[in-house]
């Protein structure tokens, strides 16, 4: 593919100018962050060329040059400087903390995961989120200021897992374990967020009240995410399955519902335009119930990107739909690139929009019964696209977990939309309508099941070097194939 190729096609022009954006965004963890006034200063002489310039090929080569500043500016200068104060320089002795609760406070069987911003340490304002675990009394909620003494601490790696780059793509830059002392302070003024937040906590305890353990706190972990309330034996089992990301409020869990969902409302009365927009809403509605957490937000953009994918008629675009899609998040937040969460969120989105059409052809033999074998195609290409990713950060690989998610992932939509069916049925007519929640209960009954039998086989390890390596070769030959499909259909 030439430059004069690329200048000719719009679609091409696009898809290499986010390509350059985010290769940027990539190597920018390997410059100081120091150097953000150079980029800034770079990026703008370069886009001064490219309008200065006559010659159509020149000008776009400064182009993609100011966006590989750009990139570079805008991720350096995301890092506090090292200058400013931040949370991460406490005292090795124990401070006093005050800080106001910034997101959905996480709650364990005897602890409380609260992030906090605005923090002052000894009324000092500083930099950065605090990560901190308090004891599950009295319960905590978004918006509440709490002040306490703690000794604060940076985060650590845990057995080879980045804990801090996890935590550092969220703002979190500190951890206190042990906190001493605690006062809470309620909000003064309304808060949109934590009325939604509260409303998500209202559903939970009406899937408590309805339903046993454990399949109110595994149906309530598909629909919102968590698995804080699963006992350690089943959690273990999620762990031993390679499952346990079907419990995080995941842009895999709702890109899957609304694929799934889509591909059977098209086939309705209903018409595509208008099918497209309910899906839409749908995915609005499920952001809103879950209470618009970060996390909850990144899932519904994945989510949202499916619908993008299907409203456009030309395959050739799904490519840039994802860059866009990458590209936008990077632009907001580019820290994100360090989370896990988001690697594997925008991997399986990706392959669920790029190779389930190609899979399903190969899966003719299994019926497609309400999708069922649109639903299998998806996870399957999920699962293909995000093993790259789990060995590189793992290591490790579970010999059962290929077949389990291929017989568990297929099930999930359908567990979400029926959770979701006898949920809303329950919270507007009551007792009467509790029956409506037996195919739910059904369905999590069943996966609960196979990822209790199959989670007795145990772990094949594999050393983190050779797992990287794999992982480096599957990606690339994912890449290539990816990008000669779309050099093909452009």
């Amino acid at each position: 593919m030439t430059l004069r190729e690329i200048l000719l096609s719009p679609s091409k022009t696009l898809a290499v100018s986010l390509t350059v954006f985010c290769f940027g965004i990539l190597v920018c963890p390997l410059v100081p962050a120091s150097w953000w006034p150079y980029w800034l200063a770079l990026a703008v002489l370069s886009l001064a060329l490219a309008f200065m310039l006559k010659n159509k090929k020149q000008r776009f080569l400064f182009a993609l040059t100011a966006l590989f500043f750009l990139a570079l500016f805008r991720f350096t200068s995301a890092i506090t400087p090292a200058a400013i104060p931040r949370v991460s320089d406490g005292s090795s002795s124990a401070v006093r903390v005050t800080g106001t609760v910034s997101s959905e406070v996480e709650r364990r069987v005897t602890t409380q995961g609260v992030v906090l911003d605005h923090v002052l340490l000894a009324e000092e304002p500083r930099a950065g989120k605090l990560l901190v675990w308090v004891p599950l009394y009295p319960e905590i909620f978004y918006g509440e200021t709490l002040v306490f003494n703690c000794r604060v601490e940076k985060p650590e790696p845990i057995e080879g897992f980045a804990y801090d780059a996890y935590l550092a793509g969220q703002g979190i830059l500190a951890v206190c374990a042990s906190p001493q002392y605690i006062d809470v302070h309620e909000p003064t003024a309304f808060s949109l967020v934590g009325s939604l937040l509260n409303l998500k906590a209202a559903a939970v305890r009406q899937l408590q009240h309805i339903l046993p353990e454990p399949h109110a706190s595994f149906l309530s972990g598909l629909l919102f995410g968590g698995s804080s309330s699963l006992s350690s034996d089943l959690k273990d089992d999620f762990a031993a399955t390679g499952t346990s990301h079907i419990l995080a409020a995941s842009g895999f869990n709702v890109s899957l519902f609304s694929l799934t969902f889509l591909s059977w409302i098209l086939k309705t009365r209903i018409g595509r335009k208008r099918g497209l927009m309910l899906t839409t809403l749908l995915i609005l509605a499920y952001m809103f119930m879950a209470g618009a957490t970060p996390a909850v937000i990144r899932a519904g953009i994945m989510g949202g990107v499916v619908i993008v994918s299907k409203w456009v008629s030309r395959k050739a675009y799904i490519v840039n739909v994802l860059l866009l899609t990458g590209s936008v998040m990077f632009l907001l937040n580019p820290l994100v690139l360090s989370d896990v969460g988001f690697q594997l969120s925008f991997a399986a989105t990706a392959g669920i929009i790029a190779l389930t059409d190609r899979v399903s052809k190969h899966l003719s033999f299994i019926p497609n019964l309400f999708e069922l074998r649109t639903s299998f195609a998806a996870s399957l290409s999920a699962i293909i696209v995000t093993l790259p990713i789990l060995l590189w950060h793992f290591g490790t690989v579970s010999l059962v977990a290929p077949l389990v998610n291929l017989l568990v992932l297929p099930l999930v939509p359908y567990a979400m939309w029926l959770t979701l069916i006898g949920l809303c049925s329950t919270l507007v007519f009551g007792a009467i309508a509790q029956i409506s929640i037996l195919p739910a209960w059904a369905f999590s009954w069943f996966m609960l099941w196979l990822i209790s039998i199959f989670g007795a086989i145990p772990f094949a390890f594999v050393e983190p070097v050779h797992a990287q390596i794999v992982a480096v070769f599957v990606t690339g030959v994912f890449v290539t194939l990816l990008i000669r499909r779309y050099a093909r259909q452009t």
